[in-house]
């Protein structure tokens, strides 16, 4: 399956995956969402979410919007897209970028 693809597949899980954690998902549920995220490493993808985490205009793996004053230290507040990263034998390189949106806690 063509790379491209596999960024898709990979969006449509952390979708699922970030709408089924908002609610009472079934064990069921989660563990099928386990294993499709399993799926995608198979295929060599890793995803990151970067919710919570630190923010600053130097990281390279973010696209982000600034909601609020954006004044003092930023943290991620929503994570629209993953970042994802193809792993290979010397280490891994950014496929995608994660979309989020940045603001004080």
């Amino acid at each position: 399956m063509p790379q491209s693809l596999w960024i898709k597949m990979a969006n449509l899980v952390f979708e699922l995956e970030k709408k089924l954690v908002a609610g009472q998902p079934s064990t069921g549920i989660l563990r099928n969402i386990d294993r499709m995220k399993s799926v995608l490493e198979e295929a060599g993808l890793l995803l990151l979410n970067p919710l919570d985490e630190p923010y600053n205009e130097a990281r390279t793996d973010l696209e982000a919007s600034i909601t609020g004053e954006a004044a003092g230290k930023l943290h991620v507040l929503d994570v629209i897209k993953p970042i994802v990263y193809t792993q290979q034998e010397g280490g891994r390189s950014l496929l995608q970028k994660g979309v989020v949106i940045v603001g004080n806690k």
